[in-house]
């Protein structure tokens, strides 16, 4: 068995958004962890951070901005959302942060999340190789 490649928390409140998306990243090796509220989200969030979101700004009961913004900046987010101006604000005001609009294709959502993790991984192993280094090539 392969190890998973991060924790997903997928914050979505349409389930025939939410389950298959929450399955396509399953078929991919990643744990998930889904919410349909921000208060599930935040909750879910105390027992477990995850190594990535993918959250909808708006959510029947709650904002997934209040996700947002309870997520550490390191923790790279999709906004998965049809809500342009709102997403494309918070896009430019938090780190590792991209906004993909609905309707999208999942697999391409996939895709996306994937190149975040790993360029995040990437600049965090190039950051701890120049620390050891003590700063000096």
């Amino acid at each position: 068995m392969r190890a998973s490649p991060g924790l997903i928390l997928v914050v979505e409140d349409e389930p025939n958004l939410r389950e298959p998306l929450a399955h396509l990243l399953r078929l991919r090796n990643y744990d998930v962890m889904t919410a349909d509220t921000a208060e599930s989200a935040l909750d879910a969030m105390q027992g477990r951070q995850p190594d990535a979101a993918i959250v909808d700004l708006q959510l029947k009961q709650g904002s997934g901005r209040d996700v947002i913004a309870r997520m550490p900046s390191a923790v790279p987010v999709i906004i998965f959302s049809g809500m342009r101006s709102a997403s494309g604000q918070l896009e430019r005001l938090r780190p590792r942060t991209r906004l993909v609009e609905k309707p999208a294709s999942l697999t391409w959502l996939i895709d996306e999340l994937g190149e975040m993790l790993v360029s995040g991984a990437t600049e965090q192993a190039e950051a701890t190789e120049y620390g050891s280094h003590g700063g000096t090539e």
